[in-house]
């Protein structure tokens, strides 16, 4: 995800920006909260492993919450209270996984993937394009 989008929200919202640390604590919740709420939500569709696979994520994403809820600056705004939105949820680990690449090696989540592809494939990342086939 373009990183200007999430600082312009950050500013619109009063947030400041997470050092790399607090990033990967930030996305480990958001994993935890998506975890939750698609075992909410589909938790029909679940066998017992994948449940109680989905119930650790969880609590380790409260675990990692409560962690990055003590830094100055933070504000909870999921009281994992209302009905759950799987793709707000995912969203939120897009956007979190976002900050913490800016933050940790300031490149994106698909600036990285593009690069890993292009190593993977045996390319220059200027043939990946054009090697993948697409515009």
């Amino acid at each position: 995800m373009d990183t200007k989008w999430i600082k312009a929200y950050y500013n619109a919202r009063g947030l400041q920006w997470a050092d790399q640390k607090s990033a990967l604590l930030f996305f480990l919740s958001e994993v935890g909260e998506l975890a939750e709420a698609y075992a909410e939500v589909e938790g029909a569709d679940l066998d017992g492993e994948e449940n109680d696979l989905l119930e650790r994520f969880a609590a380790l994403g409260l675990e990692a919450d409560e962690i990055v809820s003590r830094k100055p600056g933070w504000i909870r705004n999921n009281d994992r209270l209302r009905k759950q939105n799987i793709a707000h949820e995912a969203a939120d680990c897009n956007m979190m996984l976002s900050v913490f690449m800016e933050s940790y090696a300031k490149l994106s989540p698909d600036d990285a993937l593009r690069e890993k592809m292009a190593l993977k494939l045996g390319c220059d990342l200027d043939e990946l394009v054009t090697f993948l086939g697409i515009d």
